[in-house]
C-alpha cells in the first residue's frame, strides 16, 4: 500500500477492479452457457473466492487506514470499507447465481444475473463523488462532520438491506446459501480487517461499533448481510423491523446532531452579546 494519499482513496472502475470484473465475467457464463462444464464451474468458483485475496492485498496488517496521515484515515477507511463491501456482495451474488443453476436451470437465475450487475456496476456511478470534495483531506473532514448521505459505506448498507428485504423467496434462498458455504471466509476476513481498525480508536472493544461514526458504518455493513438470513429463517415482518433498526443506526444520530445543532443555533439568537470595551483618551493639561 505504498503510494500517495490521493491514490490510498482512489476509485477504481469495474474495469480496474478485479473481483467485480471476475464476477461479471463469471457470471456473463453462468448466464448464457446452455451447458455447465467443469472447468466453467471451476472458473466461476475461483472468481467468488476473489473477495478475501483483495482485502488482504490492500491490508496486511492492522494500521493500515493509518499510514496516509490522521488527518486523511477517514477517507481511507470509508472507502475501503464501501470497496470491500461491494466486493463482498458482488461474490455472494455470483455464488447464489452458481448455485442457481447446477440445481434450478438459467430461467431463475436471470434475476440474479440483474442483481450481480447492478452490485458490481453501482459503485461506478459514484453519487457520492457529487456531494464529497476529491481533496482526501478535506473529503475526511466531511465524513468526520458531515452527513450520512455523504457517507458511501452507510449508503450501501442501506441499499444493500433493501435488497435483502426485497428480492424473491428463491433468490433469498441461494443467497443465503452462497453467504453461509461459499462467503464465509471472506467475511470473517472482512470482520477482521475493519473490526481491527475500529477498535484502535477512542473506544475499544465491540462497544466501538455504537460509539464511533467509523464503528457504526462497519456496524451497519454486517446488519445489511445478517438480513440475508434473518428474513430466510424468520420471515418478512422480521427482516423489515430489521431494515427499520438499519436504518435508524445509519440515520438517527445525524438527527441527534442536527437537533443539537439547531438548539444551539436557537439559543444564539437570544444570547445577549458583550458590549464593546469603550477606549477613553486622556488629554493632558495645558
Amino acid at each position: 500500500m505504498d503510494g500517495p494519499p490521493a491514490a490510498a482513496s482512489g476509485h477504481r472502475y469495474f474495469f480496474a477492479d478485479p473481483v467485480r470484473f471476475a464476477c461479471l465475467a463469471a457470471g456473463g457464463m453462468l448466464l448464457f452457457i446452455p451447458e455447465m462444464p467443469f472447468h466453467v464451474t471451476l472458473l466461476a468458483v475461483a472468481a467468488i473466492q476473489a473477495a478475501p485475496v483483495a482485502m488482504l492485498w490492500r491490508s496486511l496488517s492492522p494500521g493500515w487506514s493509518g499510514r496516509w496521515g490522521r488527518r486523511a484515515r477517514e477517507a481511507v477507511a470509508v472507502s475501503e470499507l464501501a470497496m470491500d463491501f461491494a466486493r463482498l456482495s458482488a461474490c455472494t451474488v455470483a455464488g447464489a447465481l452458481l448455485l442457481v443453476r447446477h440445481f434450478n436451470g438459467a430461467e431463475v437465475a436471470r434475476p440474479l444475473g440483474i442483481l450481480l450487475a447492478g452490485v458490481c456496476l453501482l459503485p461506478d456511478i459514484r453519487l457520492c463523488r457529487w456531494l464529497l470534495s476529491g481533496d482526501l483531506l478535506e473529503r475526511s473532514r466531511r465524513l468526520r462532520a458531515g452527513w450520512f448521505f455523504r457517507d458511501p459505506a452507510s449508503l450501501g448498507a442501506l441499499m444493500a438491506g433493501a435488497v435483502a428485504c426485497l428480492v424473491d423467496p428463491v433468490s433469498l434462498s441461494f443467497l443465503t446459501a452462497s453467504l453461509a458455504f461459499l462467503q464465509a471466509n471472506a467475511f470473517l476476513v472482512f470482520l477482521d480487517k475493519h473490526l481491527s481498525e475500529v477498535q484502535a480508536r477512542r473506544f475499544a472493544g465491540w462497544a466501538g461499533l455504537l460509539l464511533e461514526a467509523e464503528g457504526r458504518r462497519l456496524a451497519a455493513c454486517l446488519a445489511a448481510l445478517a438480513l440475508v438470513p434473518l428474513r430466510a429463517g424468520l420471515g418478512d415482518r422480521v427482516a423489515w423491523y430489521g431494515a427499520g433498526a438499519l436504518a435508524a443506526l445509519v440515520v438517527v444520530p445525524d438527527l441527534c446532531r442536527g437537533a443539537w445543532m439547531a438548539l444551539r443555533a436557537v439559543a444564539g439568537l437570544f444570547r445577549a452579546a458583550p458590549a464593546r470595551p469603550t477606549t477613553m483618551v486622556v488629554l493632558p493639561r495645558g
